[in-house]
């Protein structure tokens, strides 16, 4: 499965359309949907960001942010990776540095044969996974 796994911050960076950082712009450009793929780690981090909206008295902002994770979850549909027992058995061979999460997409990059796209490299550095940052 050639492609590309995507981190939460270059979908969010995305989410600002025209007003994005012109790296993720020309990105997005170039990659073809049907080669963009995303873990379901990162939708459950988005959630996690809406809660904490709800939380804060944030309703306008959370209203938003829902709306636009419905339609990213509508986009990525066909697209959604979950950690399966592949990636777990990736997972445990990998440099445990890092968040869980990071650790987990990075295996799912691998199991996967998937290049992440992140604008934190730093978080995959010592995986030995293929990596791309569109913020540079």
């Amino acid at each position: 499965m050639p492609g590309y796994l995507l981190d939460a911050d270059v979908v969010h960076a995305a989410r600002k359309g025209k007003q994005a950082p012109a790296g993720v712009q020309a990105w997005f450009e170039r990659v073809a949907p049907d080669e963009r793929y995303l873990p379901v780690q990162v939708v459950a981090q988005w959630r996690a960001g809406i809660g904490q909206l709800w939380r804060r008295g944030a309703s306008m902002e959370a209203l938003a942010m829902e709306s636009w994770l419905e339609a990213v979850l509508r986009d990525y549909a066909a697209r959604l990776l979950e950690f399966d027992l592949d990636c777990a058995l990736v997972w445990s061979r990998l440099p445990q540095h890092g968040s869980a999460i990071d650790g987990q997409i990075a295996a799912m990059g691998i199991a996967h044969g998937l290049t992440v796209v992140s604008g934190r490299l730093d978080r995959y550095a010592q995986t030995g996974l293929r990596l791309e940052n569109p913020f540079s």
